[in-house]
């Protein structure tokens, strides 16, 4: 099944690398390859190190123009120390703010920022493991793992346009939870997958293409392949996951992942996307939690665009109108120096 990458690289771009690794009978299997962590981390030290800490100056962003309902692209720090520490702030407020409390969406939201943000800039990355402390060290490494592997799957040129998409409010994540622990029951598909691909392709559930010439709804099924999985509403996150569920198991799951999810999309990018996801929600429920309130952001040409809930646009039009009606959706211009 062929999924638009365009939806994958638009919500979690960008960058690099793949693999698997093989694990013992009985355990769950791990498909974030150690050479993909290697290259996330091959500086790590956490914060045993008494090395001095180095300052790469970068533009910052600031807070950006208000969208409607007031809230704002997060800034970033103005040099990688800052980044980093603010980074390390963002998880532990991530992981010390109840999920239904009103703040915790917005620390979701800038974690986010800073991870695409750290994507952006591997400069940053050994600064990073100088101040990550030890506790935090895994979370980050699967955080920039999957998004290394993110950037590897095709999607041809950044769009001059932005898509003819309405992003909508997702179910509750606990109510997601419950819909993929059900479908894991039913499937032995671990209910991590399940959340992962589901991050990946629409950002659980935001994303609802108005076109119907492709892939649809929630797990982007394509119509024939809908039908070998299910007779139920492509659209409808309660038929939709399970049918994802049934799917991975045709093409190998739960007993050779790799396989399966490679059925999903025909990529190793994807496969090690999916599964560094997976393997940080079932390491800490928290991230799946905050994964789950973070935003859509489309890659542009002309930049990094933020499309809230309550985006509509019945056609693709070109990026540059959209954001004279949106002024807000794109980030700020760094300060001059």
């Amino acid at each position: 099944m062929y999924i638009r990458a365009a939806i994958i690289a638009g919500i979690l771009a960008p960058f690099v690398t793949i693999g698997v690794a093989a694990c013992g009978e009985g355990q769950r299997a791990t498909l974030v390859p150690e050479e993909t962590l290697a290259a996330v981390s091959s500086t790590t030290t956490a914060t045993t190190t008494t090395a001095p800490v180095t300052t790469t100056t970068l533009p910052p962003i600031p807070d950006g123009v208000a969208a409607p309902d007031g809230r704002r692209y997060p800034g970033i720090p103005a040099d990688a120390v800052g980044v980093a520490e603010r980074l390390v702030e963002i998880e532990w407020l991530v992981r010390g703010t109840p999920f239904e409390n009103s703040k915790f969406g917005d620390y979701a939201h800038e974690q986010q920022m800073l991870y695409r943000y750290l994507g952006r800039h591997p400069e940053i990355h050994p600064t990073l493991w100088e101040i990550v402390p030890a506790g935090l060290v895994p979370s980050v490494e699967l955080q920039l793992a999957g998004r290394l592997s993110i950037a590897g799957i095709p999607s041809g040129e950044p769009p001059v346009n932005v898509p003819a998409w309405e992003i909508i409010e997702p179910l509750e994540a606990d109510e997601l939870l419950t819909i993929y622990q059900q479908a894991a029951a039913d499937t032995g598909i671990d209910w991590t997958f399940l959340a992962a691909i589901n991050l990946l392709e629409t950002g659980f559930g935001r994303i609802d293409g108005l076109s119907t010439a492709g892939a649809q709804g929630p797990m982007q099924f394509l119509p024939t392949t809908w039908e070998e999985v299910s007779d139920g509403d492509i659209t409808d996150p309660y038929d939709a996951i399970p049918a994802a569920a049934r799917y991975l198991v045709r093409r190998g799951g739960p007993e050779d992942m790799q396989r399966a999810l490679w059925g999903y999309n025909n990529t190793d990018y994807y496969v090690a996307a999916v599964s560094a996801y997976a393997e940080l929600f079932e390491s800490d429920i928290a991230s799946f939690y905050a994964a789950h309130a973070w935003e859509v952001h489309y890659s542009a040409a002309i930049g990094d665009l933020w499309l809230p809930v309550g985006y509509r646009l019945e056609e693709a039009t070109p990026a540059a109108d959209y954001l004279d009606d949106a002024p807000w959706s794109a980030p700020p211009p760094p300060p001059a120096q």
